[in-house]
């Protein structure tokens, strides 16, 4: 019984590695300068949690063809994979095995759950503080912003829906939806742990935007994690979709949070004198 325990234990290490991995290779990197996002969870940094929620609220106001077009066929791959929920879900049952019940357990599900996550940024934030570097703090609270606002709109979408998880019927039945006055049951829509992975992903991707590895590895455990939880038959292939692309829209605003730049900028012009510039966001 003490193996899972041991191998977890790796895990957190080889996270706690990635970590240095991570900061070292782009310490002397010039993108990303988070000038105006706060180094430390006090007020500035709570009220940011407002002004996502705020861009992910109005997003679709400003969207453009591109935008649209791109929920158009998150949307349309979504209602086709409905009406095949059950027949996918019976592919993954009908496939376990020792390796994938291990990798399932304590390498993706974690990601998910916050254990992970909450390793990798709590690395990055004792980094911060042991060596007075403020950016890795900016993103150790950037990925728990992503995260924490991850799992509330995963949390306020199930509530309203109170779909029916495939364990909780026999046989399962991906036709079964409650509406919003079904209490705390049924819980399915979306998928709470993908919308975690994918928001984290899709941050730190943009973080380390010159680092391509990055987004592979991140994204690569994003969906890792969203086929684990229908293969441990706790969603629906649906759920999954629409957690990947609701945590990909939340990890794009936080770092568009992350890194907004302040309207007016002081310099010293080419001639000598001093410039002040005024840039619309």
């Amino acid at each position: 019984m003490i193996l899972p325990f041991l191998h977890k234990g790796k895990i957190l290490y080889l996270i706690a590695s990635i970590t240095a991995v991570l900061y070292s290779s782009s310490a002397n990197c010039q993108y990303n300068d988070f000038t105006n996002y706060s180094y430390k969870p006090d007020k500035e940094y709570f009220k940011s949690y407002w002004t996502a929620t705020k861009k992910i609220a109005t997003g679709p106001i400003n969207w453009k063809t591109k935008e649209w077009v791109i929920a158009g066929s998150v949307a349309a791959v979504g209602v086709t994979v409905y009406f095949f929920d059950d027949q996918i879900r019976k592919v993954f049952q009908n496939n376990k095995s020792d390796v994938l019940d291990f990798s399932s357990k304590y390498i993706f599900e974690p990601w998910g759950s916050g254990l992970y996550p909450a390793a990798l940024f709590g690395g990055y934030y004792i980094y911060g503080l042991t060596t007075k570097n403020k950016r890795a703090r900016q993103i150790a609270l950037g990925g728990t912003q992503a995260f924490v606002m991850a799992a509330i709109s995963s949390q306020v979408l199930k509530h309203i829906f109170h779909r029916h998880r495939p364990n909780q019927n026999d046989p399962p039945n991906p036709y079964l939806w409650e509406g919003p006055t079904k209490g705390w049951n049924y819980t399915s829509f979306p998928s709470g742990h993908t919308t975690a992975a994918f928001a984290i992903a899709s941050m730190m991707s943009k973080v380390y935007k010159d680092k391509m590895w990055v987004g592979i590895i991140s994204y690569g455990f994003a969906t890792g994690v969203g086929l684990s939880r229908i293969y441990d038959n706790k969603h629906w292939p649906t759920d999954v979709i629409v957690g990947a692309a609701l945590g990909y829209a939340i990890g794009q605003t936080v770092y568009s949070v992350m890194s907004t730049e302040s309207s007016f900028s002081m310099g010293v012009s080419a001639n000598g004198g001093i410039s002040l510039t005024y840039k619309i966001q």
